[in-house]
């Protein structure tokens, strides 16, 4: 059942790429909005064709600590309601949104090793989890695999080696799919980087990408051996 709706305001909206917007929310009434890593909100769009409001949903990359303001990652070259109806709008517009929404969470398991793999804007849900994590100062293994296209695709890469400078059990690898040749990191898909494990059996792993990209991982890691997933697909158009 979805919850009773919420006030936020656009706050502001960087350009991480040519393509990807980060947009941040401030809340309005209520002043803040409890939810968990991982989770999601729903943006109430307009419709004309029906005359009632639709539903999209948009995870949030912000973690739980910032209640107050709400992170959602947009690719301006989507061409779903949700992305057109909030990239439209300018600073301090109102948008109507419900949530928190979804089940996609951080599971409470101290001895394992955890695994992110995430493509494009997938990685939302997952960059706040890891906040979470690392805002709490777990010492459990942290690790991002993300697939991104190109060079100019590429975001978050300060935040990332920040990570890594402050927080050793951090770590992450960037694999980009059509690369230029210039490029000398880490080339293909992101599920190529799954073949140079070795064992999954002490892993929980977070997935977020689109649907064949999500079941892909599951059976290469089912290959493998055995391990906790936990899976959410990513739709390309909101």
């Amino acid at each position: 059942m979805i919850a009773r709706p919420f006030r936020a305001k656009i706050q502001q909206i960087r350009h991480l790429t040519p393509d990807i917007r980060e947009m941040t929310l401030e809340m309005v009434e209520p002043s803040s909005l409890s939810f968990q890593a991982g989770q999601a909100i729903a943006v109430s769009v307009p419709d004309e064709v029906s005359g009632s409001p639709l539903l999209r949903y948009f995870s949030l990359a912000s973690p739980p600590c910032s209640s107050t303001h709400l992170v959602l990652l947009l690719n301006s070259q989507d061409r779903g309601k949700g992305s057109t109806f909030l990239l439209e709008k300018n600073i301090g517009v109102e948008v109507q949104i419900f949530g928190p929404c979804g089940s996609f969470l951080l599971q409470h398991e101290p001895g394992k090793e955890l695994l992110f793999v995430g493509t494009g804007t997938g990685v939302a849900p997952l960059w706040s989890m890891m906040a979470t994590l690392l805002e709490k100062g777990t010492s459990q293994p942290i690790k991002l695999l993300w697939g991104l296209r190109g060079e100019l695709d590429q975001y978050y890469l300060q935040e990332l080696e920040a990570w890594t400078t402050q927080h050793k059990n951090f770590s992450y690898v960037l694999t980009l799919s059509k690369p230029n040749e210039t490029w000398e990191g880490k080339q293909g898909r992101v599920t190529d980087l799954l073949q140079d494990l070795t064992s999954v059996n002490n892993l929980a792993v977070y997935v977020c990408g689109n649907r064949a990209m999500v079941n892909e991982v599951n059976t290469l890691l089912m290959e493998k051996g055995k391990c906790s997933i936990y899976r959410e697909r990513h739709s390309e158009t909101h």
